[in-house]
C-alpha cells in the first residue's frame, strides 16, 4: 500500500471517527447537568446547561429546561450573564445544540425559575419555547433593549 493511500485511509478514519462522535452526541438523551455548545452562540463561549427534562401529559415530546451561560443580557441596568431558566421543546433544542462537552453544575437560580415555570405550566398559564436557543437569546436581548450581538 502506497504512502498516499495510507495517509488517505488514516485521514478518512480520523474524519469518520469525528463524524461518528458528533452523531453520537446528537443522539445522546438530554440529562440534567449536561453542558452543550449551540449554534449561533454569541459569544462563542456561551453554553446550554440542561437543568431538567419533563415528559408532561398532553405533550408530544419532552420539555427540556435549560440555563444559558455567558450570554450577556441587559437586566435593569446590569448585565445578566446567565439566563437561569428557559423551557424549550426537545426537538428544537436538539436542533440547537452542537457538541456535548460534559457534565457540570446547574447554575444558581435555575431551581427558582424552574419552580415558577412549573407552577405556571401546571395551572395552564405557562408555555415553552419552540424556537432555537440562538433566537431565544436574540429575542431577550432585543426585548430588553440591547441590539443583537455581532457575530
Amino acid at each position: 500500500m502506497g504512502t498516499t493511500r495510507r495517509t488517505f485511509l488514516w485521514s478518512f478514519s480520523i474524519l469518520s471517527f469525528g463524524i461518528c462522535q458528533a452523531a453520537m452526541a446528537q443522539n445522546e438523551p438530554f440529562k440534567p447537568g449536561q453542558t452543550w455548545t449551540y449554534h449561533g452562540a454569541t459569544p462563542v463561549s456561551s453554553r446550554v446547561i440542561i437543568g431538567a427534562v419533563d415528559s408532561l401529559e398532553g405533550e408530544s415530546q419532552p420539555i427540556v429546561s435549560i440555563a444559558v451561560t455567558d450570554a450577556p443580557i441587559p437586566n435593569d441596568g446590569k448585565q445578566l450573564q446567565t439566563i437561569p431558566h428557559l423551557p424549550v421543546a426537545a426537538d428544537v433544542l436538539r436542533q440547537s445544540v452542537v457538541d456535548l462537552e460534559g457534565i457540570g453544575a446547574i447554575p444558581a437560580g435555575f431551581d427558582h425559575g424552574y419552580g415558577l415555570w412549573r407552577q405556571a405550566y401546571d395551572s395552564g398559564r405557562g408555555g415553552y419555547f419552540t424556537i432555537s436557543v440562538e433566537e431565544i437569546v436574540g429575542l431577550l436581548r432585543t426585548r430588553l433593549g440591547q441590539q443583537p450581538a455581532v457575530k
